[in-house]
């Protein structure tokens, strides 16, 4: 998302809270900017933790002014000249965005599963940082910069370093954003650091058959296709099933895109385009992630066609945004059909009727993915 959305919704909060904190301007010292950095970095949660400089307390826009402002460069150097245990440093990034025309700066704690983190020796700087103490944050309160965390909150940190905090399911789909924990052996992937973690691929001649194809076969070089079944599985039971289309004779492979419909007729009742499209915060779009290979040329220009008519979506809510936009656009939609029309794909289909079916998939794939380019624009430029 992005990420002056990402802020403006918690302004409008009003309140701070368990990943988010508001300061007026930036810390005095470094020693306090430090305390807080290590209080989101050991967070239960799974989100990305702000420090929002240039806001009340109560969510009131007040601004950075220049002289007032600290770069990324600076932050950097603080944890850079910080001996942490294990050379264990948080990561952060620090963005300038503006709202009500006031500059905020947004020093971002990244998410982590390093935990936790803390000092192996503090600073001659530093008067009241401890070394050795883990620093967390509990709802809107950060540990005091004088002492530890609870036995609980410690014992909550390791097991979300270890995944023990997730289900099963969950913490495998974390795990693949990691390729290099992964090995192949014949159909199956297995997790090197839990061996019960498995992904298997079976071919599959039942639901989609051999003979069915969709229409962004004919987006390839090559319109030779087949389908695979992967299963999910921790130790034996299968947590999750999902369809495979391997594209252009085998160069690339994916979960099949989701179904979506937008756009009626005059009367609301007949719908006017199909398309496929991926949720980036679905599982299916974090293993189309996890199987492809961008190392090999082949398959990075099959994965490149394929996206020319897909639809990649943030979330759901952007999905449904997107469509209420064509719902109120449709002149707009033909616009763009007429252009896309004039783009040549090699259809080999059985008969001129199911020919004109697909290529006007194929048109529809490529107009709406100009158009969510247009919408998303347009958003951006509203905020």
């Amino acid at each position: 998302m992005n990420l002056k959305r990402v802020i403006k919704k918690i302004i409008d909060k009003n309140k701070e809270g368990e990943y988010w904190d508001f300061k007026q301007e930036w810390h005095k010292n470094n020693e306090r900017l430090l305390h807080d950095i290590l209080c989101f970095a050991n967070t239960v949660h799974n989100k990305n933790c702000y420090l929002i400089i240039g806001v009340s307390d109560t969510g009131e826009v007040i601004g950075v002014t220049e002289d007032k402002r600290m770069k990324q460069a600076n932050v950097l150097d603080l944890l850079a000249n910080t001996d942490f245990a294990g050379d264990n440093t948080p990561e952060i990034k620090v963005d300038t965005i503006k709202i009500k025309d006031k500059k905020l700066d947004i020093l971002t704690i990244i998410n982590s599963y390093n935990l936790p983190y803390y000092l192996k020796r503090k600073s001659k700087k530093y008067k009241k940082i401890k070394e050795g103490y883990i620093y967390t944050r509990v709802g809107d309160k950060n540990t005091s910069i004088n002492q530890n965390a609870t036995i609980q909150q410690i014992e909550m940190l390791w097991k979300k370093k270890f995944g023990l905090t997730l289900p099963p399911l969950k913490e495998i789909i974390k795990r693949l954003n990691n390729k290099s924990e992964w090995t192949l052996n014949k159909n199956t992937y297995y997790n090197i650091y839990k061996p019960e973690f498995k992904l298997i691929e079976e071919y599959d001649d039942n639901e989609y058959g051999n003979s069915k194809a969709e229409f962004y076969v004919y987006t390839q070089c090559n319109s030779r296709f087949y389908y695979k079944k992967m299963s999910i599985l921790c130790n034996k039971t299968v947590l999750k099933e999902f369809q495979l289309v391997i594209l252009d004779s085998g160069r690339y492979k994916t979960p099949i895109p989701n179904w979506g419909v937008v756009g009626h007729d005059k009367f609301n009742v007949k719908t006017k385009y199909t398309y496929k499209y991926f949720l980036k915060n679905d599982i299916a779009y974090k293993l189309q992630q996890f199987l492809f290979n961008n190392h090999k040329m082949e398959e990075i220009n099959a994965k490149k066609r394929f996206d020319e008519v897909i639809l990649y979506y943030e979330n759901k809510k952007e999905k449904l945004g997107f469509e209420s936009y064509i719902e109120n656009n449709q002149k707009l939609v033909e616009k763009y059909l007429k252009e896309t029309n004039e783009v040549y794909f090699s259809i080999d289909a059985s008969n001129d009727r199911i020919k004109r079916i697909e290529k006007f998939k194929l048109s529809t794939g490529l107009a709406l993915k100009k158009l969510l380019r247009k919408y998303r624009n347009n958003i951006n430029n509203s905020l």
